[in-house]
């Protein structure tokens, strides 16, 4: 995730925004392609972005959102959106004592597995609890990577060949 696109959404949780208003109004943007494509389009001047969220019928009463958007169509950074509400999800989570990790692995590891490492993460990271996301990689080839609080942890067969290779190539 970019720097700012945590910025973003900081400063979003600080205004009081809340996460549902954020993701309806980013899903609201996201799910008609014309709009989004214009919303992203580097072609289409920062006033005329303006003037479409203006007149989106029933988009948002919040004035903290608005500005936001307006924000982003002055800066030409719409594309950020989706990374933006997932750094405010993360925000938002954090306040409330959960983590989010994200396990990259070949296969589903099970409800017992993820267990045993949540709870050995949350002793780690002092969360009161961890929410996964699981992505299915074959790429990993073995074993598992996991994303938490933007350190990435590899102990994957493939980050292991991969550190055998740099090892043998230096040595």
């Amino acid at each position: 995730m970019s720097t700012t696109a945590r910025r973003y959404a900081a400063a979003l949780h600080n205004c009081g925004c809340s996460v549902d208003s954020l993701r309806q109004t980013a899903q609201y943007l996201m799910d008609s392609a014309p709009l989004w494509e214009a919303l992203c389009s580097p072609a289409v001047q920062a006033k005329e972005k303006k003037a479409v969220l203006n007149r989106l019928p029933d988009f948002t009463d919040d004035k903290h959102l608005k500005n936001f958007y307006g924000l982003l169509a002055e800066k030409s950074r719409f594309s950020l959106l989706p990374e933006i509400v997932d750094e405010y999800r993360k925000l938002e989570m954090r306040q409330h004592g959960e983590g989010l990790c994200v396990l990259r692995c070949v296969r589903d590891p099970g409800d017992d597995a993820l267990s045993k490492l949540a709870k050995l993460l949350c002793k780690k990271h002092g969360y009161q609890s961890l929410t996964f996301e699981i992505v299915l990689d074959p790429e990993v080839l073995g074993g598992f990577v996991f994303e938490l609080d933007g350190v990435t942890y590899d102990k994957s067969v493939r980050g292991h060949i991969h550190a055998l290779a740099q090892s043998l190539q230096e040595g």
